[in-house]
């Protein structure tokens, strides 16, 4: 019933190595695993940026296409920038 001093040696050795390596594995996890949640926020991050880029394109896409085609479009556009008609009389009225 007497436990030689190997068998203890044997038992709490394994026991101090078995906590060592879990101790050692989670080290090495945890900081893996924030690493992961980092990038996964990161890449949501772009996505949603590449989704409002396309948007501006498509806006960007058809505004070029009202050049085109639309001709009320393309004077109030001008009107905007102050052009003019020839022979038209323009009053800025600045702030």
């Amino acid at each position: 019933m007497t436990d030689s001093i190997k068998d203890r040696i044997f038992r709490y050795g394994s026991a101090v190595m078995a906590a060592a390596i879990l101790i050692s594995g989670a080290g090495i996890i945890i900081p893996t695993y924030r690493r992961n949640q980092e990038l996964k926020a990161r890449e949501a991050d772009y996505i949603a940026q590449i989704e409002r880029k396309s948007r501006e394109i498509s806006e960007l896409r058809e505004k070029q296409e009202r050049f085109k085609s639309d001709i009320d479009f393309i004077e109030s556009i001008a009107r905007q920038n102050n052009r003019v008609y020839p022979g038209e009389y323009v009053f800025i009225f600045e702030d």
